[in-house]
């Protein structure tokens, strides 16, 4: 037999008296509550979101983004201000329940989360069938490049194709880090089976016009899904004065989509 204590507000305190076995047996249950694998903080859930595949799926929204687009119309999660929590567990029974194909993740920024807490997120999803998609920046290829064994699909954004309005968003490296975060993308399309990824650009008139399409056309691969969103106004966007600026109408977004074509095969329009 032997005592063991415990430290209590500065008060050592005598736990019990115990065998060996049964010590062992309580440091394996301490060790394994050590161990819990620790999750991102979750601030939204919905039931059917357009994944980009195509599909509705259920997705969550972490919280916190590097990037200040002014269009976002998801301010709340981009600066961190939503108070709503949501349950892992809640969405878990659900995704069980539906029989899920697919599982999104998106924010706010995926990326910006602590990258072992989102590992552990990925990994918790994977172990319920599912296959697991993520809306990103691009603006993180390192953190990219540790979690793609565990995607099977990433919808990432060209913003736009100048270096000094990238920057001005929150991108430090301006278009360098998306561009290694697509050539990350293309390799695993071609090396994976299980994979794929859509490129989505927002047409937002003061970032995008047809000298940028061209620009960024020309990383673009001829089988690459471009996806080319119509600017929208809504009514959280960060920055007010986007309410100011008209969006393109249909046969501008149309001469768009022509020039798009020219560098890839599968251009496809969303919100028009």
């Amino acid at each position: 037999m032997v005592n063991y204590y415990r430290i209590r507000n500065g008060v050592k305190e005598e736990v019990g008296s115990f065998t060996h076995d049964t010590k062992v047996l309580l440091d394996v249950g301490v060790s394994a509550h050590q161990k819990m694998k620790e999750m991102p903080q979750i601030y939204g859930f919905n039931k059917c979101s357009e994944a980009g595949i195509d599909v509705f799926a259920p997705a969550i929204f972490t919280g916190g983004c590097n990037f200040r687009c002014p269009y976002c119309m998801n301010s709340n999660l981009a600066t961190g201000l939503s108070e709503k929590r949501v349950n892992l567990e809640e969405v878990k029974q659900y995704v069980l329940d539906d029989k899920s194909e697919w599982f999104m993740i998106s924010g706010g920024e995926p990326t910006c989360v602590d990258t072992k807490e989102l590992i552990n997120l990925l990994e918790e999803i994977k172990s319920w069938g599912c296959k697991v998609g993520i809306s990103t920046n691009g603006s993180k290829p390192e953190v990219l490049s540790e979690i793609l064994p565990l995607l099977n699909y990433v919808a990432m954004d060209f913003k736009s194709s100048d270096g000094d309005i990238l920057k001005g968003i929150g991108a430090e490296n301006g278009t360098l880090d998306i561009i290694n975060s697509k050539c990350l993308l293309m390799e695993n399309k071609l090396t994976r089976y299980d994979f794929d990824y859509e490129i989505r650009t927002t047409l937002y008139p003061k970032y995008i016009n047809e000298d940028s399409i061209r620009v960024l056309g020309s990383v673009m691969r001829k089988d690459d899904v471009w996806v080319l969103q119509q600017f929208r106004h809504a009514k959280n966007m960060i920055d007010t004065k986007c309410y100011n600026v008209k969006p393109y109408t249909r046969e501008e977004v149309e001469s768009l989509v022509k020039i798009a074509k020219k560098y890839t095969d599968n251009v496809k329009v969303r919100y028009v």
